[in-house]
């Protein structure tokens, strides 16, 4: 994998990151279940990260001060409103989600390269 399409990779997690926080932002967690809209495009953001992250730890050894693997797993997140389960799990670790950018965003690969 060429740099360049690392840190397209990288730069698709830290915006999904983003959009994630801006969308629950202030929110309690009785707010993000009662709202199936912000769900649904928590769930989205979630596995498009997971893919960007998949295809990382697949193709790109990363610097030990980036870890993504804990995002791979959400390739396959999906919402199922029928299966109305799990939620609590998504918004508990959201928070961690804003460490993972922040690790990012602040590591010598990334801030080296924002212009690649």
């Amino acid at each position: 994998m060429q740099l360049q399409e690392t840190i397209q990779h990288l730069n698709r997690i830290v915006e999904n990151i983003a959009e994630i926080n801006a969308q629950v932002s202030g929110m309690t967690y009785e707010d993000f279940n009662s709202n199936e809209p912000v769900r649904e495009v928590v769930f989205m953001h979630l596995q498009e990260m997971g893919q960007a992250a998949r295809e990382l730890s697949e193709n790109q050894k990363l610097p030990p001060d980036i870890n993504i693997e804990p995002l791979v797993a959400f390739r396959n997140a999906r919402y199922n409103q029928e299966a109305e389960f799990g939620h609590q799990q998504v918004f508990n670790m959201l928070p961690d989600l804003e460490i993972i950018g922040e690790q990012i965003e602040q590591s010598d690969l990334y801030q080296n390269n924002l212009r690649t």
